[in-house]
């Protein structure tokens, strides 16, 4: 199976690209192949402009070259992985912004055979995410009306929770699932 991984955090030195390489690491022990994109260090323009607006219904509309190579690179693949904190409880703006770009009329017809699995780190504890219903608010826009819209087959969720209290006991065992994750993906 190929996977595209898409990681979206600043800081190379983050939990959140730690986790994405524990992950890239287990879908290779899968034997996995694993198409790396990462938004920030690849320089990737999240920002929606009039040029992409431009007839932005039309299934059959010829984008620039920076969104034409990511929807190849969508179409190369067999599932697509996301790897992102949860920031203001939504995925951070650079990766909505390539949702918004990539994620076009253009492509809706051809991902009905994808798989997508969003691994997203959560600073709060469970009981903070019980309590404001933050599991299934992400849940539901990401498999449902991110995912959902764009008529994939599959998508699904992985919330790793309490990134904030970062113990080290704890880091290794969110770095241990993130391993687990892609070990036993499918």
């Amino acid at each position: 199976m190929r996977a595209l991984v898409t990681v979206t955090h600043p800081r190379q030195n983050s939990l959140t690209h730690a986790v994405m390489n524990r992950f890239v690491e287990g879908l290779q022990q899968n034997g996995h192949e694993v198409d790396l994109l990462d938004l920030h260090r690849d320089g990737f323009n999240p920002v929606y402009t009039l040029e992409d607006d431009r007839d932005w219904i039309n299934p059959d509309k010829v984008h620039g070259p920076e969104i034409r190579k990511e929807m190849d690179r969508i179409l190369a693949a067999d599932t697509l992985v996301f790897v992102f904190p949860l920031w203001g409880y939504s995925v951070p703006a650079m990766l909505k912004g390539y949702l918004d770009k990539v994620w076009n009329m253009g492509m809706f017809e051809k991902m009905n055979a994808k798989k997508v699995l969003w691994i997203c780190l959560a600073g709060g504890e469970q009981a903070h995410m019980d309590k404001y219903k933050r599991e299934e608010t992400l849940a539901h826009y990401l498999n449902i009306l991110i995912s959902g819209y764009a008529r994939v087959k599959e998508s699904r969720v992985e919330l790793l929770k309490g990134t904030l209290h970062q113990s080290e006991e704890h880091v290794i065992g969110l770095l241990e699932r993130a391993y687990r994750l892609g070990c036993e993906y499918e």
